[in-house]
């Protein structure tokens, strides 16, 4: 039996490309695409969906067995509302989110599933494991992550790049109090034991993150490079079947692998 989707901002970037992923999944069918503008028949036939599905917020909730959000921190709030009234899972890649926000998706898991992950990318979740590994064996050396995307990602550091150091910093018995993201501003000698992180922004880059651990006399670098965001879109439609077998809970990348 296909799991029922709905797409949240699904006229942006990342929404056409979660169409594109849910239309060629045959475990999917897309029930509904709502935006913070109205939507009408004009878009669904051009995304290749469809006539008469829902194209509201509330009509897609109730459609759907799982809603997929890439939008903004601020929609959470309506969004955990509707998932828990409609008894509707919700798969969550928007980066920018506060503790607050972490709060609420955990406390919405008491009552319906909740998926989150900043990467939905299967390689980007073994990057986190490989860069694990690799701080154990270099707890010596010092540690920063450089993280590039195209010029409309409005956060910085990345989701990714903030996830990627707290994999490390647990791996290392870190704090989050050890993060530096204000080198510039931060003018003395680099302490012991931090983790900096540095951002770029331009063109149209999918995203590219790179952990460097400097030794006195050498280093090393770990890479990954997204080349489209198919694998985000992807990854968050396979994370949408395999939450819709989920009762409730809160639930990473971790579970799912």
């Amino acid at each position: 039996m296909s799991t029922k989707i709905a797409i949240a901002g699904a006229m942006g970037r990342m929404g056409q490309n979660l169409i594109k992923s849910g239309l060629k999944n045959d475990k999917t069918e897309i029930v509904g695409v709502f935006d913070i503008d109205n939507i009408d028949q004009t878009f669904l036939v051009s995304a290749g969906l469809q006539p008469g599905i829902a194209i509201t917020r509330e009509t897609s909730f109730e459609a759907a067995d799982v809603v997929i959000d890439f939008t903004s921190p601020k929609a959470l709030f309506n969004f955990t509302e509707a998932a828990v009234s409609n008894s509707t899972g919700l798969v969550i890649g928007t980066t920018g989110l506060e503790d607050q926000h972490f709060k609420l998706l955990q406390q919405s898991g008491h009552s319906v599933p909740v998926f989150y992950a900043p990467n939905m990318s299967f390689g980007v979740n073994s990057f986190f494991s490989l860069a694990r590994k690799a701080a154990a064996h270099l707890k010596e050396f010092d540690i920063e992550i450089v993280e590039t995307h195209h010029r409309y990602k409005k956060d910085a550091p990345s989701g990714t790049a903030i996830k990627l150091g707290e994999e490390i910093a647990d791996e290392l018995n870190f704090s989050k109090e050890q993060f530096n993201f204000n080198r510039q501003k931060d003018q003395q000698e680099r302490k012991k034991n931090e983790i900096g992180f540095s951002s770029m922004r331009g063109g149209n880059i999918p995203g590219e993150h790179t952990v460097i651990f400097h030794g006195d006399n050498e280093s090393i670098e770990l890479t990954h490079r997204a080349f489209n965001r198919e694998i985000f879109s992807d990854g968050a439609i396979k994370a949408s079947i395999w939450l819709s077998k989920q009762k409730k809970g809160y639930f990473t990348f971790k579970d799912l692998l």
